[in-house]
């Protein structure tokens, strides 16, 4: 379900998105999330008499190193930013990228290779989002 990230230094951009990936194909499910699903489905179940048996789950945790974590949340951050046509999502607006960053404060020395980062994790996320459409 969930897959570790490996890679260094400029692939930064790999494991950033492999995580927007994740998060966009709604692979990645919180304990919190999974509990309640779980919750529901057993009150749904027991309402006709029924209790629902699971199997074991194997999933791998999903590592977001330390070093990536402000373009994860400015990525976040810009989830209103995205530009939609008549087939869906086409990207990000860069200007509204640009507020967001300018509002985090990213220093000018960092911004490229943040800005790098998003776009990264903007192509992967655009991808899932395609993947899910035509089904595949």
């Amino acid at each position: 379900m969930l897959h570790r990230l490996h890679e260094r230094s400029r692939g930064q951009g790999k494991k950033l998105s492999q995580v927007a990936r994740f998060v966009a194909l709604g692979l990645v499910v919180s304990d919190q999330e999974q509990e309640q699903e779980q919750e529901s489905t057993d009150s749904a179940a027991a309402a006709f008499g029924l209790r629902v048996h699971r199997a074991a789950a194997v999933c791998e945790e999903l590592y977001l190193w330390p070093e990536n974590l402000k373009s994860w949340n400015l990525f976040q951050a810009m989830s209103t930013q995205w530009i939609t046509g008549m087939a869906g999502p086409t990207g990000l607006s860069y200007p509204g990228v640009e507020v967001v960053m300018r509002k985090a404060r990213v220093k000018r020395c960092d911004e490229e290779r943040v800005f790098y980062e998003i776009q990264c994790m903007e192509r992967a996320t655009l991808s899932a989002w395609r993947e899910k459409t035509d089904g595949k």
